[in-house]
């Protein structure tokens, strides 16, 4: 092969760029001849493949997309730009010559599906190959003869130099530009970031196959691109181990020893990270939905004992997630938040167990001296669950500038287990509203009213900042503490902590309808639509906001902000789920797209 060659011509990037987006036809029409996985070493650590380019390029020339998309400040701008004009008008001129369109060209050479791997040695730089299967191996022949005599031309045009060196390996031709290195191999497009990446290729191609030297030989990425479902128009496969013996510092993910405050929320998880071989991920996209799924398997043996809190048996995992009115996102999780304490010293490394036993004399002022352990978490059931809402701002006397959401805890309590418990928690809540009230009288602030009310049967604890005595003056800014009216309420097993009072009695109302347990470690939804909702309702306060931190001028700011709430109106409703399998950890992640 040719020795480092010099930069290739311009109009060559935009062909390169519509390449690497994967633009295609269905994978039916495939060209036929070896698939592309045969040619990356079995030990590559990381792979990725476009399974099916014509889905790809479907969604994103689609017009629900094209208009989010277009809601881009800088990508619109670009459409308009002479750049856009030009990389458009080369690409017209290619299509020309090539009797065809700019994007049935691209479906043409791309059709058959994209592979990018990565491979590598330990002490020597990653060989990163992409290999694109056409549909067409004859009109990629021709769209190669075509591309080479442009960029010459355009060259000996202008009084430079061939870009593209020319050589050949074991006969077949290869054209290096720049840093990479290309050949078309066996109908294919063969592109590389170095030559020796390039001959490596070439040879496996004529060498055929040889048991156990590629990476389809792998009886895990087998077991894993098969369990790709039909809508999956992406998928890639790392060898997580591989990264491990090539740098144990970098992708070690933390060592044996506790992990600190993340091992406190994801402490399962991050063991099944650290021990695990390998790691698939998933991307599906219709006209209705996009969603991805990653796939982690579980440490063998299951997870170790101190970990036990973060596993929930099989059928008894998070329950439905909670979904009062005008609800902006709902959680649930399931935690052994008094196994996961017990443990603390077997997880958490020396200085956080300090902290957490100091936790245990605090706890005790609020519980009357209950231990924190088996007297207040041993009381909690294992399911929690954290709402978010819109507001009736129109109903706040007065309406604060920002408006903010209200939010509420959703703690589950083990039946029959304390009577005296739930009053407890009622205490600690008035114990909280005094010390507020404490603080407040020391920055002279108004204080929070104590009250009750009665919804459905439920008592309710209420509380509202109390109101000056004068209006305030119209011209100046409602302070934000106006969202919010702290309330507490039981409703059976469920006990409610609630930042207004407005979901306090929602919730009353919803958790009296029981929630089905199913098999997930923790469930999120929320509404694109309604985030977007509240973007608005303080867009300027945002703006200002903007102008302030980024300099920005008040159009660009305006841009900004209009272009999140489009972005999550065009997400739609969206939804996380993670499993914690007896054979996998398993993230998946949806939203519905709004059309």
């Amino acid at each position: 092969m040719v020795g480092r060659g010099r930069r290739v011509c311009l109009g060559i990037a935009p062909w390169a760029i519509g390449l690497l987006l994967g633009w295609g036809v269905p994978t039916s029409a495939r060209a036929e001849g070896v698939h592309p996985s045969r040619w990356i070493a079995s030990d590559a650590p990381i792979y990725l493949e476009v399974l099916r380019p014509s889905q790809l390029v479907d969604r994103a020339m689609g017009e629900s997309f094209q208009k989010a998309l277009g809601a881009v400040p800088n990508y619109a701008k670009y459409r308009r730009s002479d750049a856009y004009k030009e990389a458009h008008g080369v690409l017209e001129g290619i299509a020309g010559k090539l009797d065809t369109t700019w994007d049935k060209g691209l479906r043409d050479i791309a059709g058959g599906g994209i592979v990018l791997a990565v491979e590598a040695e330990p002490g020597k730089s990653a060989r990163v190959v992409l290999i694109v299967t056409p549909s067409d191996p004859a009109f990629l022949k021709r769209a190669n003869e075509v591309l080479l005599d442009l960029a010459r031309k355009d060259a000996e045009g202008k009084g430079k130099p061939d870009p593209v060196k020319t050589g050949e390996h074991r006969g077949i031709t290869g054209y290096e530009a720049g840093n990479g290195a290309y050949a078309i191999v066996e109908g294919k497009l063969v592109i590389a970031n170095r030559s020796e990446a390039l001959k490596r290729v070439i040879d496996r191609a004529l060498d055929g196959d040889k048991a156990g030297a590629s990476i389809a030989d792998n009886a895990k990425w087998k077991e894993r691109r098969d369990a790709a479902g039909p809508d999956a128009v992406a998928w890639g496969f790392v060898r997580l181990d591989r990264l491990r013996e090539l740098d144990a510092k970098r992708f070690a993910f933390g060592d044996d020893e506790a992990q600190g405050p993340l091992t406190l929320f994801f402490g399962s998880w991050i063991e099944s990270l650290r021990k695990a071989d390998w790691a698939s991920a998933t991307l599906n996209w219709t006209e209705s939905g996009l969603g991805a799924e990653l796939t982690l398997p579980t440490p063998a043996g299951g997870h170790r004992a101190p970990l036990k809190g973060f596993v929930p048996p099989k059928g008894q995992g998070a329950r439905t997630p909670a979904n009062p009115p005008g609800t902006i996102a709902s959680v649930s999780l399931w935690r052994d938040w008094s196994r996961v304490w017990e443990a603390r010293e077997d997880l958490f490394p020396p200085e956080m167990v300090q902290g957490l036993d100091k936790l245990d004399g605090v706890a005790g002022q609020f519980f009357g001296g209950r231990d924190f352990g088996k007297g207040v978490l041993g009381s909690l059931a294992d399911d929690w669950r954290l709402v978010v809402t819109l507001q009736d701002y129109a109903a706040m006397k007065p309406v604060p500038n920002v408006k903010l959401p209200a939010f509420a805890l959703v703690i589950d309590l083990k039946p029959g287990d304390d009577d005296d418990f739930p009053q407890r928690l009622k205490v600690a809540f008035q114990s909280f509203v005094g010390l507020v009230n404490l603080g407040a009288a020391q920055s002279k602030a108004p204080p929070l009213e104590m009250g009750n009310e009665t919804v459905d049967g439920v008592t309710l604890l209420t509380t509202k900042f109390m109101l000056p005595k004068v209006p305030a003056d119209p011209k100046e800014p409602v302070n934000q503490r106006h969202n919010f009216s702290p309330s507490v309420a039981q409703v059976g097993n469920h006990f409610i902590v609630g930042s207004s009072i407005g979901l306090t009695r929602d919730l009353v109302r919803t958790l009296k309808e029981p929630a089905a347990a199913g098999d997930a470690t923790l469930l999120v939804e929320a509404d694109g639509g309604r985030l977007a909702q509240l973007v608005e309702l303080n867009k300027e306060r945002m703006v200002m906001q903007n102008m302030l931190d980024k300099g920005h001028d008040k159009v660009q700011a305006e841009g900004e902000i209009g272009l999140l709430a489009h972005l999550l109106r065009y997400l739609g409703h969206g939804k996380l789920s993670v499993k914690d399998g007896p054979d996998a950890l398993r993230l998946g992640l949806n939203f519905a797209l709004s059309q």
